[in-house]
C-alpha cells in the first residue's frame, strides 16, 4: 500500500438516461395499448361472426346451389384470414411489449411448481391449427413423472409455443418432435424440426435481438427477430439454459434445460382445470348474474355484450370512470369490468373509488388492458388483470371465479385412496374458495357424505365402480341432488344417478 499515489472515481449522471428508457418504455406501452383495442374488436367480432355462420346460417345451405354453397366457403376462408392475421399482428405488439418491458425490468414473474410434461402439451394443443393448416406430423415424448422445476408456468409455455411456432414456421416437409426428460438435477424438453436448418456462423446468432437468420434460406415472413430473444431472457431467469444444434438442409433442435425443484412432483390429472370449471358451474351457477362494462370503446363494449349475454348474464355499460362510479352505486353489480386508459377518470383511480367506498368495496372488479402497471392495479384492490385482445375462455373462467368468491364456501367431499392426489385436490379446492373434507375410503366417505352434507363429491372412477358407494348415498335424506364428479384416466362430468 506504500506505493498507492490515490485512487481515481468515476462519477456519471445517468439520469437522463433513466428518463428516457422510462419515455421509451411508456410510449411502447401506451402505442401498444392503442394497437391492441382495435385488435380486440377485429377478433373478437370476427370470431362472433364465424361462430353464427356455422350455427345459424351453413346449416341453412345444405340443400342450397353450389353457388350459394362456394359463397359460404369462401367467406368462411377470408374470415379465417382475418383472424389469423389478427393473431399474428397482435403476437408481434406482444414481443415488443415484452422485450420492453424486459429490458426495464417490469415483467412480473409468478413462480409455483410447474410439470415441464403439461407445459408441453399445453404448448402442442396452442399451436394444433398450425400443424393442421402445414400438414405437419408431431411426435410427443414426455418422461413419466417429470421432476418439478419452480417457475413462471405462463412465461414458460410461451418459451414453448415459441419454439414449435418457428419449427413448423421453417419446415416444409416431415414433422416436428417435442421432447421432455429429466438428466441428475435437471428438466430437459426439446424441439426437433426437419426443416432447412441453420448455418454454422448462425447459430450463434439467432437469440440476438432482431436478427432474423432464416433470411438466405427461405423466403417466408420471419416476423420481429425477437421470439428466441425473449425465449432466451425467460430461460435464463428461470436459471436455466437455451441452445440450438442445427445442420443445413437437415433440420434443428432447440434445447432447454431448467434446474429441478424439491418440491414433490405433480400427480397427472388429466383435463385439471377443465375439471374445475365443469365442479364450479355444477355447485354455484352464475346465470342471471349483473356485470358493469366499462370502457371508452364502443366496440369493446358491445364485444363484450354479446359474449356476455350468450353465457346467460345481464351487462351494464359505462363509457368512463365517473359514469361507472354512479352506476355501480345505483345498480351494485355482481363484477364490474374495467378498462384503464379512459378519459376524465383512467381505470385506476375509478377502482381506487370503488374499493374505498363501503357500499360499493366489496364488488370484484376484473381490469382489462395492456399487462401494465399490474402491481399498481393489485396495490388497489383490483381482482384480475388480463390483457387485450381478449381470450374469450379465460375471460369466462376468471368471471366464474370471481363472481364464485362472493358465494358462500361450497362444500366439497375427497373419497380417494391415493392420499398424495386428495390433498394436492384438497389444497387447489381450498385456494380456489372451497370448504374440502378428505375421505380414503368408501366407508369413511359414506360417513363423511351423511355428516357434512357437501354439495359435491369427487370421486375416484375405479373406487366408485368396486363399491356401492354412489347408489348407498342416494337413499340418505338430503343427499338426492349432491353433485358426483368421477376424477380418473377416464374422467366423467357430473353424475346424478
Amino acid at each position: 500500500m506504500e506505493d498507492c499515489l490515490g485512487v481515481a472515481v468515476l462519477v456519471r449522471d445517468i439520469t437522463d438516461e433513466r428518463a428516457v428508457d422510462r419515455m421509451k418504455t411508456e410510449f411502447i406501452a401506451t402505442v401498444s395499448h392503442e394497437l391492441r383495442t382495435p385488435l380486440t374488436s377485429v377478433l373478437g367480432f370476427a370470431a362472433i361472426v364465424k361462430e353464427k355462420l356455422a350455427e345459424d346460417i351453413a346449416p341453412l345451405a345444405m340443400g342450397a346451389d353450389k353457388k350459394y354453397q362456394r359463397s359460404l366457403q369462401r367467406i368462411e376462408k377470408n374470415l379465417n384470414i382475418i383472424v389469423t392475421e389478427a393473431e399474428r399482428l397482435t403476437s408481434l405488439i406482444d414481443d415488443v411489449l415484452d422485450i420492453a418491458k424486459m429490458e426495464a425490468g417490469k415483467i412480473e414473474w409468478r413462480m409455483e411448481a410447474t410439470d415441464m410434461g403439461q407445459v408441453l402439451e399445453r404448448a402442442l394443443n396452442a399451436t394444433a391449427a398450425l400443424f393442421e393448416k402445414s400438414g405437419l406430423a408431431y411426435t410427443q415424448e414426455i418422461a413419466p413423472q417429470l421432476p418439478v422445476v419452480m417457475g413462471d408456468r405462463d412465461r414458460l409455455i410461451q418459451v414453448a409455443i415459441n419454439l414449435i411456432s418457428n419449427a413448423v414456421k421453417f419446415t416444409q416437409e416431415g414433422g416436428i418432435t417435442c421432447r421432455a426428460w429429466s438428466e441428475g438435477d435437471r428438466v430437459w424438453f426439446s424441439v426437433q424440426d426437419t426443416g432447412v436448418g441453420i448455418t454454422p456462423s448462425d447459430c450463434g446468432k439467432v437469440f440476438d435481438k432482431f436478427k432474423q437468420v432464416g433470411d438466405t434460406l427461405t423466403d417466408k415472413p420471419k416476423g420481429t427477430g425477437l421470439g428466441l430473444s425473449i425465449c432466451k431472457q425467460i430461460v435464463e431467469y428461470h436459471g436455466g439454459r437455451i441452445s440450438v444444434e442445427s445442420e443445413v438442409g437437415r433440420g434443428s433442435t432447440f434445447l432447454v434445460s431448467l434446474p429441478a425443484s424439491t418440491a414433490p412432483t405433480l400427480p397427472n390429472l388429466p383435463a385439471f382445470n377443465e375439471f374445475l370449471s365443469r365442479l364450479k358451474r355444477e355447485v354455484a351457477p352464475t346465470t342471471g348474474k349483473q356485470i358493469l362494462i366499462v370502457d371508452d370503446d364502443p366496440h369493446i363494449r358491445e364485444l363484450l355484450r354479446q359474449e356476455l349475454e350468450g353465457e346467460g348474464y345481464t351487462v351494464w355499460e359505462a363509457g368512463d370512470g365517473m359514469a361507472a362510479i354512479r352506476q355501480v352505486k345505483a345498480l351494485r353489480p355482481d363484477l364490474v369490468i374495467l378498462d384503464v386508459m379512459m378519459p376524465q377518470m383512467n381505470g385506476f383511480d375509478a377502482a381506487a373509488v370503488l374499493r374505498n367506498d363501503p357500499l360499493t368495496a366489496d364488488i370484484p372488479i376484473l381490469m382489462l388492458s395492456i399487462v401494465q402497471d399490474r402491481e399498481r392495479g393489485y396495490r388497489l384492490g383490483i381482482d384480475r388483470y388480463l390483457p387485450k385482445p381478449i381470450a374469450k375462455a379465460q375471460l369466462l373462467d376468471e368471471i366464474e371465479s370471481l363472481l364464485h368468491q362472493g358465494t358462500s364456501p361450497k362444500k366439497v367431499l375427497i373419497v380417494d385412496q391415493n392420499a398424495s392426489t386428495a390433498r394436492t385436490l384438497a389444497e387447489v379446492l381450498q385456494a380456489k374458495g372451497y370448504t374440502v373434507a378428505e375421505a380414503s375410503s368408501d366407508r369413511e366417505g359414506l360417513e363423511k357424505a351423511i355428516s357434512i352434507q357437501p354439495d359435491a363429491i369427487v370421486i375416484d372412477a375405479l373406487l366408485s365402480q368396486n363399491t356401492d358407494f354412489i347408489q348407498s348415498l342416494r337413499f340418505e335424506r338430503g343427499m338426492e341432488n349432491v353433485v358426483f364428479v368421477m376424477l380418473g384416466d377416464r374422467q366423467e362430468s357430473s353424475l346424478n344417478l
